[in-house]
Formats: C-alpha cells, structure tokens, sequence
C-alpha cells in the first residue's frame, strides 16, 4: 500500500489530509515537528511526503533538503498558505516534486499525488536504465559515478546518445518535449533533433575528450507559449579523460515561461497605468499648491474631480490585482448563499445609472419571473455583474442601448447582456478574456482600464463550473451569455479523531 507522511503545525490541516486519504487504502503518518519528520523519513520508506514550509522549528525546505539527501526516491510536496514565486523555484531546486498552496482540497491533493507517482516511476525507468548495457554504454553499470550523472540529470524527457550518434535509450516524455512521433534505438538521431539542441548535442558529441561542464538551453518547441522546453546536456564518464556518450534531458518549462510574460506584462501594465495618472494628479496638485498662479474656483473645482477620478481609476486597478490573485488560489472556502439574481442584477444597474446616463444609453432589462436561486458567493456574482455592465457602458456609443436578459434553461441560470457598441475585431477575440489584454484601436483610446475585468468573469464562471462566451461584430455591438448552475452540493468533510490529539 503507498504511504504518506504529513508534516504539518496545524493539526485541522493533518486531520483533513489524513481524513482524505484514509478511505482510499493510504497508510499515513502525521507529526507538526520538522526534526521527527526527518526522522520518521529516515527510518520509514514514504511514498510521498508533505511538508509545510513555515514549520514551528525548522524551515521547511531545510527539511526537504534533509529528506531528499538520504531519500532520493521519495516525492516530496511544499506546501505553504502564502506561496511566492521564488519559493516555488527553491522548492524544485531542492528536489519537491510539487509546490501546493493552501487551503488544501482533496481533487488538488489526488492531482499533485498523481503528479508525484509519474515522478516516481520516471525515477524507477533511470533504475532500469543501469540494467540495460548496449555497446558503449556497457561500463554504465560498473561506473558509480556514470550512472549517477544519469540520475542526477533525470527530471522529464531523457535522451542516451552514443558516440556514434546513435540513439541508446528514451523514454516517452522525450517524444512529447521534442516534439516527435516516434524515435527507434539505434538510429542515428542527430537530425531529428531541432537546430539549437542539434548545435548543444555537438558540441558534446564530437569533443575531443571529456567535458565537465553541464549545459542548459531553453527552447520554444511549439509557438505562442504553447511548449517551452529546457534542454539540459552533459557527457557520460568513462574515466577522467574521456565519455562513453552524452545524455539529453528536458523540461517542460511552459508554465515557467508564462509565469515570466504574465509578469511583464504586469511591469509594463502597471507602470502605464500607474505612472499616467500619477503625473496627471500631481500636475493638478502642483498647480494648485502654486501662489503664484490664480485659478478660479470653478477651475479649482474641475482639478480635484478630475485629480479624483484619476485617483479613483488607480484604486480600480488595485482591486482588480486583489481579484485576480484571490482567484490564482485555485482551492478556497466559500460562505455559500441562495442568491437571487434579480436582486443582484438590479443593485449593479443602479449603482451604475449616473456611468450610462452620462452617454444616454439606454438600458433594458427583461427578467423572467420566477427566476431560480443559485448557489454562491454573493460578492463574486455582483463582482461578474458589475464587470459585464460596466464593460458594456465603457464600450458603448452616445445614445446606444444595453439589453440585459435573466432566464433559466435547462439546469442553468442564463444570463445575457448586449450592447450596440464599439464591438470586438476578429483578430482580438482569442484574446478576450486573457489578463491585461486591451482592444487598442481609435474607439478604446479614451477608454480606461486594466484589463483584467473579463479575466476575472471567466475565473468566477469556471469556479462555478458555469459556463461563458460571447459574439461580437466590430461597430456594431457585443453580446456576451453566461451560464452558472442553478443548484449545487456542498459536502462537508466528516470528522475522523483517529489522529493524534493535538
């Protein structure tokens, strides 16, 4: 049976774990001490091990770094209630399979425990491959220190090249990282490679003696950030100055490399955003805190609303990062409540009325009666609302209309809203509900925004398991449908007080 160990300060979260896996045939062991679970790790042979980052007397990943020393094929996981980017990156270099933020759920924790059971078949497949002596690689297993290199390097696609150029070993994630249907042992397989890992193999392949130095290049396999991957090269040692061949591995890097341009986009985003309206407001503060330039009140006036709507823009924008993070958390408790939707859609529409009356749109609204209940969290609803009329005003022309239609169908509360405005090109639509996109063309210059409001739409209808989508033809208007559910269950984790009572 697999086991696991759970080290953890709180003893809810130990329980909830263990009361996850218990029913599914786990063996678990539980502890809130980092110094007894590096211990009960030496002495026992987990499966899997959950560590929490900030334990109460060691630093997690110090503890992770003990296990993975005399541990190696154990899956280790981080887990942390305040997950930052440069965490996760030493957690990985550390050896942890996963990086799991908290609140923790039981489909999050099944995915990353399916995660760490490829891992640790990845890890048996580099135990076999000592097993396996072809040609030149038959000194691999008397050579401690040539198989070790093999080990060492294995953390996805894996590549044994001898010094003829002929393909020794591979396994399946190596088709999928380099992109290939197939690959047989014994071809000569330099030019199924791509170019910039053709030049990296080389390099190695025809080196006039052993080299000792690892190289690492990161490749764009399929465009638009669809496989990144990371190629890691380095020879085979046969003895001190010379190779018995090169081995290749790779990486899937893609959520990496999305990681990175999310967090461009956000620099380049933010400081326009940021920086625009700063030098709008103190351009008004400047002018005003000035004796020596005069200004009527009425000007005085017209400076400080407009220093407030700016002002009020960049409080928006803060907002809308909040959701967006609050939404990153995948897992996460929700206080659940019947919602009535006309209710909602209502409140929005007035809180609204001064923002399309000052275009003179005109808004309809046709609610059917008896419009079921759904079940959710009141401020997301009102937050998918208030993004999906506000965009429909922001965007609309002088004098156009909104249609806003509330129904049931099927299972689903249908919510749809149309406008007659600016309307979307149909090069911009697959990029609709992506973070910090914005339409730039004449009609949306003037418009502000973060472009995070449908980013965040779609993240609370996928919450929900609803669903969202749209048409829109450019100049003349855009309609957007949302379906959430009209019911759903809620389960509550029984309590189990098998577990240590602390």
């Amino acid at each position: 049976m697999p086991s696991i160990l759970i080290i953890d300060n709180e003893f809810p979260i130990r329980k909830n774990i263990y009361n996850y896996f218990e029913n599914d045939g786990y063996i678990i062991q539980t502890t809130k001490s980092g110094s007894e679970g590096i211990q009960l790790a030496f002495s026992n042979d987990f499966n899997f091990i959950l560590i929490e980052q900030d334990l109460t007397d060691h630093d997690g990943l110090r503890v992770l770094q003990a296990i993975k020393k005399m541990k190696p094929e154990t899956v280790c996981f981080i887990i942390a209630k305040n997950p930052s980017y440069e965490s996760a990156v030493k957690a990985a270099n550390l050896g942890a399979c996963s990086y799991i933020p908290k609140p923790l759920s039981y489909e999050g924790l099944i995915f990353h425990l399916r995660k760490g059971e490829k891992h640790r078949q990845l890890y048996i497949e580099a135990l076999n491959l000592r097993k396996e002596r072809h040609e030149n690689l038959l000194e691999l297993s008397r050579e401690k220190s040539a198989f070790k290199t093999v080990l060492n390097s294995i953390n996805g696609g894996v590549l044994v090249i001898n010094k003829k150029g002929e393909l020794v070993y591979y396994n399946n994630a190596s088709l999928v990282y380099l992109n290939v249907d197939d690959l047989e042992v014994g071809e000569y397989i330099i030019d199924r490679l791509p170019n910039k890992i053709i030049q990296q193999v080389s390099d190695y392949l025809f080196a006039k003696s052993y080299i000792e130095k690892v190289r690492e290049i990161e490749v764009e396999m399929i465009p638009n950030n669809k496989l990144h991957i990371q190629a890691v090269c380095s020879h085979i040692p046969k003895n001190s100055n010379d190779y018995s061949g090169v081995i290749l591995v790779t990486r899937d890097i893609t959520n990496k490399k999305k990681i990175e341009q999310i967090k461009s986009q956000f620099v380049s985003m933010v400081a326009h955003e940021l920086k625009t309206p700063l030098v709008a407001v103190q351009g008004f503060l400047q002018i005003l805190n000035n004796p020596e330039i005069q200004i009527t009140d009425e000007k005085r006036d017209d400076f400080l609303s407009r220093s407030s709507d700016r002002l009020g823009g960049l409080f928006q924008l803060v907002n809308d990062l909040l959701d967006i993070s609050r939404m990153e958390v995948e897992e996460k408790k929700r206080d659940l409540e019947n919602i009535d939707f006309e209710n909602v859609v209502k409140s929005v529409t007035e809180f609204l009325e001064l923002d399309y009356k000052k275009k003179n749109i005109t808004l309809n609204l046709n609610i059917k009666d008896n419009l079921p209940k759904i079940k959710a969290e009141k401020e997301d609803i009102n937050r998918l609302v208030t993004n999906l009329v506000s965009n429909a005003i922001k965007y609309n022309n002088e004098n156009g209309t909104i249609s806003l239609t509330a129904s049931s169908e099927d299972n689903y509360l249908m919510f749809e809203i149309e406008d007659t405005g600016i309307g979307i090109k149909e090069e911009d639509k697959p990029k609709v509900f992506q973070e910090f996109f914005r339409a730039m063309n004449k009609e949306t210059r003037s418009v502000s925004g973060t472009g995070l409001g449908l980013a965040i739409v779609k993240g609370i209808v996928k919450s929900y398991h609803g669903k969202i989508y749209f048409d829109s033809t450019y100049r003349k208007g855009t309609k957007f449908t949302v379906k959430l559910p009209i019911s759903k269950t809620i389960y509550k984790i029984k309590p189990n007080y098998a577990l240590e009572n602390s």
